[in-house]
């Protein structure tokens, strides 16, 4: 099943893009999904756990990365 824009998730595992880390368990929202003939990527927005001003949107997520709250 799909995530649909703007559904509150959460990181499955500490993802890495690069010199951004986003730790299991940070909540987000998905602000875009882009379907593909076998799967659906996202891209999500995240909120640092304890530190609401640390924002990072990261892309090309899957439901292996993130899940439904």
């Amino acid at each position: 099943m799909s995530l649909q824009t703007l559904a509150p998730v959460h990181a499955t595992h500490d993802i890495r893009r690069g010199r951004e880390v986003v730790k299991g368990g940070w909540h987000g929202r998905v602000v875009g999904s882009f379907p593909d003939w076998s799967t659906t990527t996202y891209s999500v927005q995240f909120t640092a756990d304890g530190d609401p001003s640390v924002v990072l949107t990261l892309s090309g997520l899957t439901e292996r990365d993130v899940q439904a709250d």
